[in-house]
């Protein structure tokens, strides 16, 4: 147990513990949405049709350029010929991933630099970022349904940053 503790961050409290940890639970995550759709579609499992709304493309607008080009299938929108489906491809993965290991790198830094208060800003903006894109994601734009997944994502990023909010003077040197 002694050689872990060489690992962790050293620390009164447990913040930079918890940041630690979630920071490597990203790792993880950015290598499985560089190999696999699996886990991201069950994140984003909204399913969606052609937005039937939209003009015809024109010399002005081309409604494959349009992001409004799906709208959520639902039995009111979605004809029996209809085929739905989700808006998880190989690119939206792979950003995903990146921006997963931007924040992992963030934290993790963090866990050991909270004293530092432009690293402990930057850090509450990474959990800030995460809630309003979940958060919109399941809101406005219906991709990621209010399932176990989502809950999870907002759970950790709630809990990261109430608790980086509240800890603040605990953590950062004047």
């Amino acid at each position: 147990m002694d050689i872990l503790k060489t690992y962790l961050p050293p620390t009164n409290g447990y913040l930079p513990y918890y940041m630690f940890v979630t920071s490597i639970l990203a790792v993880g995550n950015c290598f499985q949405n560089y190999l696999t759709l699996h886990y991201s579609r069950r994140l984003y499992g909204g399913q969606f049709v052609l937005n039937p709304s939209l003009p015809p493309k024109s010399a002005t607008f081309n409604p494959e350029d349009s992001t409004q080009k799906f709208v959520a299938a639902s039995a009111a929108s979605n004809s029996k010929d209809a085929r739905t489906q989700d808006q998880v491809t190989p690119l939206a993965a792979r950003l995903f991933g990146t921006y997963t290991i931007i924040s992992a790198i963030v934290r993790f830094y963090a866990s050991y630099n909270l004293h530092l208060a432009p690293v402990y800003n930057i850090t509450i903006w990474t959990y800030i970022v995460a809630l309003t894109h979940f958060g919109s994601e399941w809101a406005i734009y219906k991709t990621a349904p209010l399932a176990p997944p989502v809950m999870l994502t907002f759970f950790f990023a709630s809990v990261g940053l109430v608790w980086m909010a509240n800890q603040y003077n605990f953590y950062v040197e004047a």
